[in-house]
């Protein structure tokens, strides 16, 4: 029996090319981005350049782009630099005090935080919303109202040349408290009831259920109170004032006199106290929208 191939019409696409306005359009619309890109780069890009420049070039006019002669010994000066009151070169020392105060506050800040979010989300206790309301009120006071004082309680404690007053007052933060507590508001209860249901206390459920649903919002506050205390620079500057306990925000000023700054020695210190948080906000940025998403702070 003879077979009759069936032909079947070839589906042609509607459109089988686009006119040339659709790629001038995204021409301009991509070279647009890139420009708006480049310069609102173009500050740090031009301050990790001027880390290899001279001070004669960097105070030169008109000023180069790219340094004459890539002077690589700037970094080396930088990180090997001393006082005579301290032995061997205090940037590491700046570095690390920098990188584990701001560690340590992360630690407590994301612990304490949470204790405290899961509580006035899920616990009923007497006054509770009057000191909800109360912690939140204290946002709206200024650092600088409690600036001296706090230098005078801690000055009488004998904390002056100590990292307790960088450690004690960031244990817990107001804005933290917040950011979890909306977040944990917005967790179905029924997961937790379930998981009661199954033996788990409310300790059980904080940790197992809670923690573990609010990522998102725990890495958020990580990354702003890592920010935070990595970029505190008043707090260093009132309570430290011997050279070996000194932050990188603080130490830095060792490079300015009174009568002469090394700009590209300032310029490195910049680049050494930056890149770390560029770098924390290139990989984690996308849980800044998961968290204004899920934890109720983007209009819920």
């Amino acid at each position: 029996m003879a077979t009759v191939a069936e032909t079947r019409p070839v589906a042609r696409a509607a459109n089988e090319g686009k006119p040339p306005s659709f790629y001038l359009t995204a021409i301009l619309r991509y070279g647009f981005l890139i420009l708006i890109s480049l310069i609102a780069f173009m500050p740090f890009i031009l301050s990790f350049l001027g880390t290899f420049k001279t001070n004669v070039e960097l105070t030169a006019f008109p000023p180069t782009f790219l340094p004459v002669q890539w002077r690589l010994e700037n970094w080396v000066r930088v990180w090997n630099f001393s006082l005579p009151s301290v032995a061997g070169g205090v940037m590491p020392r700046w570095l690390w005090n920098s990188v584990w105060l701001a560690l340590l506050n992360v630690a407590t800040q994301l612990f304490f935080c949470s204790l405290a979010g899961y509580a006035f989300a899920r616990m009923q206790f007497p006054g509770r919303d009057w000191i909800y309301a109360f912690i939140i009120a204290t946002m709206a006071i200024p650092g600088v109202i409690v600036m001296i004082p706090g230098f005078v309680f801690f000055a009488r404690l004998g904390w002056i040349n100590t990292f307790w007053p960088l450690i004690v007052p960031s244990i817990v933060t107001p804005f933290g408290i917040l950011m979890l507590t909306q977040f944990f508001k917005s967790i179905p209860k029924e997961l937790e009831e379930a998981a009661q249901m199954d033996g788990l206390g409310r300790f059980g459920t904080y940790s197992r259920i809670a923690l573990p649903l609010s990522r998102p919002a725990l890495i958020t506050l990580a990354i702003l109170a890592f920010q935070g205390s990595w970029n505190n620079f008043t707090g260093p500057l009132l309570f430290l004032q011997r050279p070996e306990l000194m932050t990188l925000t603080v130490g830095m000023n060792f490079f300015r006199t009174q009568f002469s700054n090394d700009f590209s020695a300032i310029l490195v210190g910049a680049m050494f106290n930056a890149i770390p948080v560029l770098l924390l906000f290139f990989f984690l940025n996308r849980y800044f929208l998961d968290s204004a998403a899920y934890s109720g702070l983007a209009g819920q």
